[in-house]
């Protein structure tokens, strides 16, 4: 059985962090690729709200007994599978955990670009993932 006051606080952590990059969002792309300390502050959030995410999928598939992920990428197939996420949330979730990966181990790689686009466009696909999750474990 989930531990409730466990995913409550990492969604509470989210929502924290998705505030601090929302709160960074209302500029050009122009004004993001030229302020170095708001790129930081955006990606240093970014990457915490998807090491939640990836955290709530590992608790709850450990807690439920599912089957266990080869890669990190499995958990959005093995959540899908169990009914605790929507179908059409596996593809943006492996996109999720492959963006965490990307921040985490080739921060000089990243294309800054394309994080603007997610925080101006796909941080929605957050806001779906814990609207499932809140509804799969009762909250």
């Amino acid at each position: 059985m989930v531990r409730k006051e466990i995913i409550s606080k990492k969604i509470n952590s989210i929502r924290f962090h998705l505030d601090r990059i929302i709160s960074k969002s209302n500029i050009s792309l122009e004004q993001f690729l030229r302020n170095d300390d708001v790129k930081d502050i955006v990606c240093h959030n970014l990457f915490i709200v998807l090491q939640y995410i990836i955290d709530i999928c590992n608790h709850i598939i450990s807690d439920e007994g599912m089957e266990e992920p080869v890669f990190l990428s499995d958990m959005a197939d093995i959540l899908a599978k169990e009914k605790v996420i929507r179908e059409e949330l596996v593809k943006p979730l492996k996109s999720m955990i492959g963006l965490r990966n990307l921040l985490a181990h080739q921060y000089g790689d990243i294309d800054f670009k394309t994080i603007y686009n997610i925080v101006k466009y796909d941080l929605k696909d957050v806001y779906v993932f814990l609207e499932d999750i809140i509804s799969y474990s009762k909250l």
